[in-house]
């Protein structure tokens, strides 16, 4: 194995995990299938592991794919900080900015700080909105940027962080045995309700809503007080100490990807330095996890 890792073939693997497949993926990074394909074989060769797995229904990572993937974001993290570091130029004015409401409690404490510091002349407007929703604000120009969860056909959108999506329980209750399942269902429109509910259609499970909220701090809730099962993002389950549900009943392999959209009238540069201060919040929380 090579004692150095290439940063480009690594953005190239890190963008096809995204984007779930090597079409999407040509085309995020204006290159042929081929290249890409050539790419993920280059790296595949320099590590001597099988990073993803291929099939008519799409791609999956193998365990070293999953490490790898945790450990190449980082470093990508890691590069971009260092080039806004060896940056001087100062970035000012004022800016409107659309944070996801599961996550407004956490940027204000993580993600502010990391703004501050880095970009100290920049005027930050912040809104507190459903994903959606700000997808919405950020195409009628009334913000400029905004974190958002990743969607099926999402386009140019730059990756900031993402994290697991798992079906839990609480300890020492067996709700999984119940028939039907007792589920703490997402109340609003959002990517988390669509996974949910999806999964339990294709897995043939009858379920009962005993408990719904527009939070997913709420749903944690219920699933910690024994309640309801529940999808939830992995940091949620860690910070709770829940259970997964056991893989033969219910096994998500989806993620929650968070992604930075803008305006296209926002400067490119002003754009990647914002996102490299969000991928540095996004870090912390997943530490604090």
């Amino acid at each position: 194995m090579d004692s150095l890792l290439d940063l480009e073939l690594l953005r190239t693997f890190c963008i096809v995990v995204r984007e779930g497949g090597l079409n999407k993926a040509a085309v995020a990074v204006f290159r042929s299938q081929a290249a890409v394909s050539m790419q993920l074989k280059r790296l595949e060769e320099q590590l001597g592991l099988r990073l993803l797995e291929r099939s008519n229904q799409g791609i999956r990572l193998t365990d070293a794919g999953e490490t790898l993937l945790c450990h190449a974001e980082q470093l990508l993290r890691l590069n971009n900080a260092t080039l806004a570091a060896l940056d001087r130029r100062q970035l000012a004015g004022k800016i409107g900015f659309g944070i996801p409401t599961d996550y407004a409690q956490d940027f204000l404490n993580c993600f502010m700080p990391i703004l501050l510091r880095e970009l100290p002349q920049l005027e930050a407007r912040i809104v507190c909105e459903r994903s959606r929703n700000l997808r919405q604000l950020v195409d009628r120009g009334e913000l400029d940027m905004a974190i958002v969860a990743g969607e099926e056909d999402s386009r140019d959108e730059l990756p900031l962080w993402s994290e697991r999506l798992i079906w839990c329980a609480p300890r020492g209750i067996a709700l999984e045995e119940r028939e039907p399942l007792p589920l703490a269902l997402y109340e609003d429109n959002c990517i988390v309700r669509d996974l949910c509910l999806g999964e339990l259609k294709r897995a043939g499970i009858p379920y009962l809503k005993v408990f719904g909220s527009p939070v997913l701090e709420n749903l944690a809730a219920a699933v910690h007080a024994g309640l309801a099962v529940s999808l939830l993002p992995e940091s949620l389950v860690q910070a709770r100490q829940m259970r997964p549900m056991p893989g033969h009943l219910l096994r998500s392999t989806a993620a929650l990807r968070m992604n930075m959209i803008c305006s296209p009238i926002v400067d490119q540069q002003l754009a990647e330095r914002l996102a490299d201060c969000l991928r540095q919040a996004g870090a912390q929380l997943n530490g604090r996890h």
